[in-house]
């Protein structure tokens, strides 16, 4: 059984001392996983439909960073103007240096009443507060509506890679790598825009009101700066370490998840779910270790960090104290700037803490990149050309001229196939198990290219043409029972989703379900489940070659069309095909000798080679 006692509580005292050392180790990244700011920059792109959203976002920005000032200097007003009775002449000449004399009233009486400062505080910090949630708001739609752009942009790229890349691909790792990077580039409008948008006004306001509340102190606050570059130059170099050793191994993490879920009656039918729990135990304890360790990293890099700021504060305090003791600086000016100067280290900070924030992000943005720039099906070969999309709806004539094929770098499955399947032809495939037969046909698809050779679609080379264009012209019973977890009527409606009632329950009738299916409480609105879990084989197969029958293309394959199916379902439903296959072109493969009887003509595929049966 696996242990309930959690992977954290029973790491011994010598697998923490791991954890720390492991926590202040540093693993290179791969070249491929270097920093890269050019990524980051690469996604801006999904932002320019936004831009006058984020113009309003900017000047809300730069409204709130301007009011946050006030309350800090507050503190200086009402020590030096109210209680220490001090001169508001020069605020009262700048005013009106900036043509902004009609304001001298106002200032007059604000800075020298304590109830009048603190309404006008309240009148700001209402203000404030509205254009906060204004701006909140704002930045809500910029994220969401970037996030929906990036996470579109990738899967619409994804659906056109060919099925090659699909079969090579654990699919658990491939969505959770769509899910978790496309996710991760947030933060460009999240975190990069945010920071450059809101430390820069604040950093701007901040430094403009420290530098005139004293030179020689923000120059110390500034100087202090070195020794925080250097810092954060060096957490970065680690941090991006953990990161690209967390991203790989929650996503290996996810996929297993899924590939259990969904290997689930092999699991069982081997009793094997200790050994797989513990196996799946064993990667999320390693993934949680990381975390571990990564956590001990930022508490020991932030204890620093602290000291830094700590340190930095005291002698703000000692530096700005001894000017007030020198009348260099008034007890107001000192109030104020105690007040105010974080913000111009936090500004800064944040600035300096941008390429850790966006260690995530940048490595979400090589990896998301990498998929964006892979070859689609639905691009030629040349790149200076386009494939054909023809406007007639084909009449069927295929001819195969030494075409050859193979998967990867493994032997050859089909060599030098020849064959010419004329408009209404109707011929069969037959041959042993892995003689090639369903191959043939994801070339026919498109599914594949051919190594050698060509396929030819109605005299158009299928090199040429879209694939999308050649799926449309096919309709298609695979040995693969695939229905969505939705009802039979969508399930069936799949192939053509104008279809109207009539015309699904039609296609039903001639695959030999539609009885069944009213016999179900909910009829053709009852749910199948994942897969079409809750069918049995036979009822899954005559959905699908009712989904084949209602596409009404001109061209239908049927690969093992009956193999789930008893002798007597079989034998009406051959009747049905003769019917459907009637004047188009037809390719059936089969085991079974009754369905020979439909083709014109018999195929055997043999070691790769195709010969005519006679």
């Amino acid at each position: 059984m696996i242990d309930d006692h959690g992977p954290i509580g029973r790491i011994p005292i010598r697998g923490r001392f791991r954890l720390i050392r492991d926590s202040l180790s540093y693993v290179k990244p791969e070249k491929a996983d270097e920093f890269r700011y050019r990524d980051i920059l690469y996604f801006a792109r999904y932002l320019y439909p936004l831009r006058g959203v984020i113009a309003a976002s900017l000047l809300l920005t730069f409204l709130t960073s301007t009011l946050s000032a006030a309350f800090p200097l507050s503190g200086k007003w009402i020590v030096d103007y109210i209680f220490m009775k001090g001169s508001i002449q020069p605020i009262i000449s700048a005013l009106k240096d900036h043509h902004l004399g009609s304001l001298a009233p106002v200032a007059g009486r604000v800075l020298t009443s304590l109830p009048w400062l603190l309404a006008a505080l309240v009148i700001i910090q209402a203000v404030k507060y509205l254009a906060g949630n204004e701006l909140s708001l704002l930045n809500y739609r910029i994220n969401t509506e970037y996030g929906y752009r990036v996470k579109m942009a990738v899967f619409s790229r994804v659906m056109r890679y060919p099925l090659s890349y699909f079969k090579s691909t654990r699919s658990g790792y491939l969505l959770a790598r769509i899910n978790s990077d496309a996710g991760g580039l947030g933060s460009v409008s999240g975190g990069f825009l945010n920071v450059i948008i809101s430390s820069g006004m604040s950093l701007m306001v901040s430094a403009s009101v420290l530098i005139t509340l004293s030179r020689s102190l923000t120059l110390f606050v500034v100087l202090s700066v070195p020794l925080t570059v250097v810092l954060s130059y060096l957490i970065t170099k680690f941090h991006r370490s953990y990161q690209i050793r967390m991203r790989e191994s929650g996503l290996q993490l996810s996929a297993d998840g899924q590939d259990l879920i969904n290997s689930i009656d092999l699991i069982k039918t081997h009793a094997a779910e200790e050994r797989e729990l513990a196996r799946f135990a064993q990667a999320t304890k390693e993934n949680i270790a990381l975390n571990i360790a990564n956590m001990i990293f930022g508490q020991v890099t932030g204890g620093v960090q602290q000291a830094i700021g700590y340190g930095v504060k005291l002698g703000v305090m000692l530096y700005g104290g001894l000017q007030v003791l020198d009348g260099r600086m008034t007890i107001g000016d000192y109030t104020a700037f105690l007040t105010m100067y974080p913000q111009l280290t936090g500004a800064i900070t944040s600035f300096l803490q941008l390429p850790i924030s966006m260690q995530h992000t940048a490595i979400s943005a090589g990896r998301v990149k990498e998929l964006l720039d892979l070859t689609t099906e639905y691009e030629h070969e040349d790149p200076t050309r386009q494939l054909l999309y023809p406007k007639a709806v084909a009449a069927g004539d295929i001819r195969c001229e030494q075409v050859g094929f193979g998967y990867g770098d493994g032997a050859a499955v089909l060599t030098d196939v020849e064959m010419h399947i004329r408009p209404g032809d109707r011929i069969a495939l037959v041959g042993p198990t892995g003689s090639g037969k369903t191959t043939l046909i994801n070339l026919f698809l498109k599914f594949y290219r051919p190594q050698s050779g060509h396929i030819y679609l109605d005299g158009y080379d299928s090199a040429d043409l879209n694939p999308g264009w050649i799926r449309e012209q096919i309709g298609l019973v695979s040995q693969d029972l695939m229905l969505f977890h939705d009802t039979i009527f969508n399930n069936i409606r799949y192939s053509r989703p104008e279809a109207d009632e009539a015309e699904v329950m039609a296609a039903a009738r001639s695959a030999g379900i539609h009885g069944e299916i009213m016999a179900f409480p909910e009829g053709y609105d009852t749910v199948v489940g994942e897969r079409g879990g809750k069918l049995s084989g036979g009822q899954k197969q005559r959905i699908a070659i009712a989904r084949a029958f209602l596409r009404n293309a001109p061209i239908m394959i049927l690969d093992e069309p009956t193999a789930h199916l008893d002798l007597a379902t079989e034998a009406e439903l051959l009747k049905e095909f003769v019917k459907i296959c009637a004047g188009r072109t037809t390719i059936i493969i089969t085991h079974r000798e009754s369905l020979l009887h439909l083709a014109d003509r018999v195929y055997e595929l043999r070691q790769g080679r195709l010969q005519l049966r006679s």
